[in-house]
């Protein structure tokens, strides 16, 4: 905001410090796990303000939990042939899709909130074990946090704090996943 105020841009920014354009560029999105003083000290003197007018402390804590009684997870295998000569290979899980009940468990700005909400998830899955995964959450969940009334960046570290819970669970589940013999 202070940048448009002040008429400048990420490139504009970035041609009148020494700071990469990755650096603003993550501050900007609000994607940066932490601000270096120097950072902060070209900033200011750049925009003219004092750190409070670009950092804002926000006060929020929150909890997930699958609340899931009967989950349904379906799931495909698929094989890896490391040797077609003697067809030796192995089985590996590629594919999970489940749908969970999250209990959310949220405090912002000295305001409680508890909701329930169920998320549809897909989960692909390499040899390796990587995992991508897309989500689909129910109206309860994007309602519970339009009802906040709360800037974009906090719902945004919401859904990376649900994303995050979310690999866990496919993590788990991955990992103590056993085939049939």
């Amino acid at each position: 905001m202070l940048m448009a105020e002040r008429g400048l841009n990420i490139q504009n920014v970035k041609d009148k410090t020494t700071l990469s354009r990755t650096t603003i560029s993550n501050l900007y999105n609000n994607n940066g796990s932490g601000v270096q003083y120097d950072t902060l000290v070209q900033l200011c003197t750049l925009l003219k303000c004092t750190p409070g007018d670009i950092l804002t402390f926000v006060d929020i804590s929150l909890h997930f939990e699958d609340i899931t009684t009967n989950s349904d997870v379906n799931t495909m295998i698929s094989g890896h042939v490391l040797d077609s000569s003697d067809n030796s290979g192995y089985d590996f899980l590629s594919k999970i899709t489940t749908a969970l009940i999250i209990e959310c468990k949220l405090f912002y700005e000295g305001n409680e909130l508890h909701f329930k909400f169920k998320v549809d998830i897909t989960a692909d899955l390499d040899e390796e074990k990587h995992i991508d995964f897309d989500k689909i959450t129910s109206k309860e969940f994007t309602s519970s946090l339009e009802s906040l009334n709360a800037p974009l960046y906090v719902k945004d570290y919401i859904n990376e704090k649900l994303d995050l819970f979310l690999f866990e669970w496919i993590s788990d589940y991955v990992n103590s996943y056993e085939f049939e013999k």
